[in-house]
């Protein structure tokens, strides 16, 4: 019984996995395409209104897509007033976007209004349908999903961008067509017509499923200023073009955020099913101890190999933005350990304290953005999303302890990331032979200290492969 939590556990993050990396993937590979074909201020404005979506979305939902996984994981759940409830709220919110992008569009006459508003549809229509195929138990079908969205995505783009010579619209027209399609085939599918009503209520459900999600409308919003809000900032205070290099600098460090994203979707399942077990707090701990070895080397490494894959992905003067590439890293590294706390407060349904702490964490993000972009730049904006991030991380780690009973050894956790601090300041700072080597030091000194648990990982692997 012990060994199926971490079997569901390990084969649900793969499968989630397929379904989530590869869009990312293949837009982190498309990197070169972009650098080539888009000049740095028309990435910084494509990705600037790509990310917007980020901000706009929490709002025009109501994060009730957050709720209508939640509800539809839970026993004798009622699938056809859960969609109906979920597709309710996004339709008022669809119509809302609507009219502030026509008010855009036809006053301030803004020439991308329409791309974004077909943008936001698609990405709600393509969330809205895969969380419910992955509600209703469809893994493999909503890792598939993700597949399919990939490939229209790389169509598209090589259509629009290459042979169209297209511009900022052809680069969102890319993402929409990706999210629609996908999304279609999705709610065809999974046969989820078999649900959607507009018409059948329960006012009830409706009420109980938004008192879960209107708490991760700050949260969500929060989570926007930690992550995106200081390229906005930035391209006040410097422009578009270090804006471009600032976004482009990004894409490396969300892979470790797309890592993370994917292993809490897995993670979100397990401790739903597990937060009520007595016997659980073993499995959260042992989880825990691998979860924080794998994100300090994942980030380790990709700090000391930086300019390797900078060469690789950034063309031109794009690659000039491997100095803010570091110090995001490090700042990935403590997003990872706050999404995986946060987990925790989703299988409490505890929302509010979720909430709160990102909210303390992204207030003191946004005053130290305006102190520190108008002198550093992207570094100053790096350093921001850093102390954010280790606010919001300290908040939850203290909390969800007490509340779990888990085991943390913070001094070994402190000694660490100080460590990958080191690593960081080096590979940031000083372009020398030796500074790469103390940055290597610094990296074994830190799977010194997590040797049971590497020893532990070398075990499953040996038991579980060479035998």
């Amino acid at each position: 019984m012990r060994n199926n939590k971490y079997i569901t556990l390990l084969s649900n993050t793969a499968i989630f996995a397929i379904g989530n990396i590869l869009v990312k993937v293949i837009s982190f590979f498309l990197m070169p395409l972009y650098t080539a074909v888009l000049t740095a201020e028309q990435y910084g404005v494509s990705e600037l209104l790509n990310s917007a979506i980020e901000i706009i979305l929490p709002i025009g939902t109501l994060c009730i897509i957050e709720a209508l996984y939640r509800f539809s994981i839970e026993k004798n759940a009622n699938y056809k007033a859960i969609f109906a409830n979920s597709i309710r709220i996004i339709v008022y919110g669809d119509l809302v976007v609507f009219f502030v992008c026509v008010l855009l569009k036809y006053i301030f006459n803004y020439e991308y209004a329409f791309s974004f508003f077909f943008l936001y549809l698609a990405t709600t229509f393509y969330k809205l349908v895969t969380q419910l195929s992955r509600g209703l138990g469809h893994v493999k079908r909503y890792a598939m999903y993700g597949v399919i969205n990939s490939l229209f995505l790389v169509l598209s783009n090589i259509i629009l961008l290459v042979w169209m010579d297209g511009g900022v619209k052809a680069y969102l027209a890319s993402f929409t067509i990706g999210y629609g399609l996908s999304g279609i085939i999705a709610f065809i599918t999974s046969k989820e017509y078999l649900y959607f009503s507009l018409t059948y209520k329960d006012k009830k459900l409706c009420n109980e499923m938004i008192s879960y999600s209107v708490p991760n409308i700050p949260n969500m919003l929060s989570w926007w200023i930690n992550n995106i809000s200081d390229r906005y900032i930035i391209m006040f205070f410097w422009g578009s073009g270090l804006t471009g290099l600032f976004t482009a600098a990004s894409k490396l460090p969300a892979m470790i955020n797309l890592f993370s994203a994917i292993f809490q979707q897995a993670w979100q399942y397990s401790t739903a099913k597990e937060i009520e077990n007595i016997n659980s707090q073993d499995f959260f701990n042992r989880v825990f101890e691998i979860y924080s070895f794998g994100c300090l080397m994942a980030c380790s490494i990709l700090i000391l190999l930086n300019k390797v894959f900078c060469k690789i992905l950034l063309k031109a003067d794009f690659y000039s933005a491997w100095r803010f590439v570091p110090i995001l890293i490090l700042a990935a590294a403590l997003g990872c350990y706050s999404t995986f706390f946060g987990t925790f407060y989703n299988a409490l349904k505890k929302n509010f304290v979720l909430m709160l702490s990102t909210l303390i964490g992204a207030g003191i993000n946004i005053i130290l953005n305006f102190i520190l972009i108008p002198v550093y730049g992207g570094i100053g904006a790096g350093i921001a999303t850093v102390v954010g991030y280790v606010i919001i991380t300290m908040l939850r780690i203290f909390d969800v302890a007490k509340r779990i009973g888990l085991i943390v050894n913070y001094k070994k956790l402190l000694i660490q990331f100080l460590l990958l601090c080191v690593i960081t300041y080096m590979a940031t700072a000083i372009e020398t032979m030796i500074s790469y080597l103390i940055g290597v030091l610094a990296l074994f000194f830190i799977i010194v200290l997590d040797y049971d648990t590497l020893k532990h990982i070398i075990q499953i692997i040996y038991h579980k492969f060479m035998r």
